[in-house]
């Protein structure tokens, strides 16, 4: 018990909202029930002169709260704006002509507001409050009639929404979100479907639309890639090589290793592990097709200028390829793709090697794959 006290007692995240962005709503609810209550005070006046009716009722205030704050939200949409306070009304003003005591009218008129706004895919909390206004507002809403619903309700909303959607409309607010990401983002794999699913699962009405979520979760998606990569090293990407070259390796057993693992290069260290160079299956093939292109005339010229052909790993090695342990994992993906490479080398600053990596090890660890050793 004390436990699930704490957690009701527990304070919840604040709305973000900057706040640039609190002022902009404050102002906006005041501007908003400001004109709403004089536009409506000066058309009661001419259409009714001297009934005795409210030109704003209190319940405009908590539609203010949504329509000038969360815009977006689904329970701030015109539609269940202006239907859920209208059909609210409706059915407070029937509670009270049906049962004359507010004891019992006032509650049927709040669970069944609730009932009419779901049937009418136009929920809105304050109209709930509208009901209660219906039941509880005294012999002059009770002598208006059905005509409350339409004035000052209707009249009020109305006008509340034609002036939430001029000043958010010019304030840069919006009451429908359009998916914006970075065009560096890659596309998400949870779809609308999956949305709907979870929400299903999660068995509750929430004040966010669907398509926000989707936007959330790809927006969040995008940023804790982005948070992962920037704590990324290179040592944290790393597997071990399957094979490696020594420099004094004949061409012919260097070629055999890598055909046989089906590797496009391999690291090749001195007796100690530290990297000297890399082999490429590449380099092997070029060799390899020089020396079939050579006639045997250019051979011997070749020959009597003291030259021959390369038959050890460290006449064909490519030297200076290699990513610093300590650099970002970015630097592994860029060095391996303007080399051509599947993978480079991972040195430490002692020069020795700490493993190989490439474009697919960097993004299986930003995904949190599980590293395997490959070559």
């Amino acid at each position: 018990m004390p436990s699930f006290l704490l957690t009701l007692l527990r304070r919840p995240h604040p709305v973000v909202l900057p706040p640039i962005g609190q002022a902009r709503a404050a102002f906006g609810a005041l501007f908003g029930l400001a004109l709403s209550g004089v536009l409506s005070q000066v058309v009661l006046a001419w259409s009714a002169p001297g009934a005795h009716v409210a030109w704003l009722v209190a319940p405009m205030a908590a539609s203010a709260v949504l329509l000038f704050c969360v815009p977006a939200s689904p329970l701030a949409q015109p539609w269940p704006v202006i239907g859920g306070n209208v059909v609210s009304a409706v059915v407070g003003i029937a509670c009270a002509q049906l049962l004359p005591d507010p004891m019992f009218a006032a509650p049927l008129a709040g669970g069944l507001s609730i009932a009419m706004m779901f049937l009418l895919r136009c929920l809105h909390p304050p109209g709930g409050a509208v009901a209660m206004t219906a039941v509880l507002g005294g012999s002059a809403v009770h002598e208006a009639g059905f005509a409350f619903a339409l004035a000052p309700v209707g009249l009020n909303t109305v006008l509340l929404v034609l002036a939430a959607l001029l000043y958010n409309r010019v304030t840069g607010a919006h009451h429908v979100h359009k998916p914006i990401l970075s065009s560096a983002a890659a596309p998400s794999a949870v779809v609308a479907e999956d949305i709907d699913a979870a929400l299903e699962h999660f068995g509750e009405a929430l004040d966010v639309s669907r398509d926000d979520l989707t936007v959330i979760v790809n927006d969040a998606e995008h940023h804790a890639a982005e948070r992962r990569a920037r704590a990324l090293h290179a040592r944290d990407v790393v597997v071990p090589p399957l094979a490696q070259l020594a420099p004094d390796m004949p061409l012919a057993t260097a070629r055999a290793i890598l055909l046989e693992h089906g590797l496009p290069s391999l690291p090749v260290v001195d007796g100690e592990g530290r990297l000297l160079g890399v082999l490429t299956l590449k380099s092997l093939l070029r060799a390899a097709a020089e020396t079939e292109a050579w006639s045997i005339k250019a051979r011997a010229l070749i020959v009597l200028r003291g030259r021959k052909e390369a038959e050890r790993v460290a006449e064909l090695m490519v030297a200076g390829i290699a990513v610093q342990a300590t650099q970002p994992a970015s630097a592994v993906a860029a060095l391996a793709g303007r080399h051509g490479l599947a993978r480079v080398p991972v040195v430490d600053a002692a020069g020795l090697l700490v493993g190989m990596a490439g474009p697919v090890e960097v993004l299986d660890a930003l995904h949190g794959v599980a590293l395997a050793p490959q070559g």
